[in-house]
């Protein structure tokens, strides 16, 4: 209601609104398109003027911004704008915050009472970007929109790989370098796990052994370790393992805290995961990917399960236990071939141009 007071002022063609809740991950399209509004014009000359919303912090301002911009722009879900009656000449877009299809999400997971919701907001949204047309469907399904609305024209946040070149790549491996000196000259694994709901399997350290890690793959690697935010709502549980006590083997980094994944996936040679996402947009730098996945019936079984058959299509070869990992790692046995076939299922472009692509769309339309 109070919203929908502010609709009195009128729009204004030159602003631009993102809805975030300031998580790296999630603002990463956001600031992207962002930047590209800023290279442009408006016909009569003027500048973009840009502002951010936070979801949950409801001020006058916040309303007011929302109810004038011409463009709104979204990375994630925010449901109020079901209920908030905007102005039929603003156009409001969906970049979501993960590139691709793999976990089940969105409307696939939602109660009958939260489906209902999902089909007003995506009724009110205008359009839906996605990184290939061989996920439209999916993805039009999962936020209740029609597939004339989903549009497979990229993922901002990925340009960024296409902007980092070395000298870039150089700087990021720098302040690591500098923080841990003893990094120097070795090769650097990411373990990037994602969370589960069972305590006992989300105890990913009874699973992977630091200790062998360190005896058997120290010499030449370094492991750096981005847990899951949710792993630490499991500090009180019988299974949990303090990081802070694993980190002070030299060989492991904690970058739980490091908020830009994106640099990270760049100075790694090597990414081991399990179920998480970041191995769609990790398949777009061809470099190897293991799937430990040491718990995957019962994540099939009981966890939220996936779009397809993991066993066949997952962007690397399967670890089921730890002596698998370091046989990988010792023997250089990884199945780039499957990598590149995952990529490019979802992803139709690899030129660093998406957030150019979405804004020219938008403002054409």
């Amino acid at each position: 209601m109070v919203f929908n007071l502010f609709r009195i002022f009128p729009i204004k063609s030159n602003k631009v609104c993102f809805i975030t809740n300031k998580s790296a991950s999630f603002e990463s399209n956001l600031k992207t398109i962002e930047k590209e509004f800023g290279n442009r014009l408006t016909e009569d000359g003027k500048s973009y003027e840009c502002n951010f919303v936070l979801k949950d912090q409801f001020s006058l301002s916040n309303f007011y911004n929302l109810a004038t911009s011409k463009y709104i722009f979204l990375s994630d879900n925010f449901f109020p704008i079901a209920f908030m009656n905007f102005s039929k000449s603003t156009i409001i877009s969906q970049l979501w915050h993960a590139p691709g299809v793999f976990k089940k999400f969105g409307y696939d997971t939602l109660s009958d009472d939260e489906k209902k919701v999902m089909e007003q907001f995506g009724n009110r949204i205008d359009y839906l970007f996605v990184s290939s047309k061989n996920i439209v469907s999916r993805f039009a399904h999962n936020f209740a929109m029609a597939e004339n609305k989903t549009v497979p024209l990229g993922i901002p946040r990925v340009d960024f790989y296409s902007e980092c070149k070395d000298v870039c790549i150089r700087r990021i491996r720098s302040y690591f370098e500098k923080k841990y000196p003893h990094i120097r000259n070795k090769k650097i694994i990411l373990y990037a796990p994602t969370f589960r709901d069972n305590p006992k399997y989300n105890a990913v350290f009874n699973y992977f052994d630091i200790d062998r890690f360190s005896k058997e793959l120290g010499d030449d690697y370094v492991l750096f370790v981005k847990l899951h935010p949710n792993y630490s709502n499991f500090e009180n549980e019988e299974y949990f393992t303090n990081l802070d006590e694993i980190s002070s083997n030299k060989n492991i980094i904690n970058c739980t805290d490091f908020k830009d994944e994106q640099k990270l996936f760049l100075i790694s040679d090597i990414l081991i995961t399990d179920y998480s996402s970041v191995m769609v947009e990790y398949s777009l730098l061809n470099k190897p990917i293991i799937l430990f996945a040491y718990d995957l019936d019962n994540y099939i079984n009981n966890e939220r399960g996936f779009y397809f058959d993991y066993k066949e299509k997952v962007p690397g070869k399967i670890a089921y236990t730890f002596d698998d990992v370091v046989d990988f790692i010792k023997n250089n046995d990884f199945d780039l071939q499957r990598l590149n076939d995952f990529a490019h299922y979802q992803f139709d472009y690899f030129d660093g141009k998406s957030s150019k692509r979405i804004v020219d769309y938008v403002l054409d339309k």
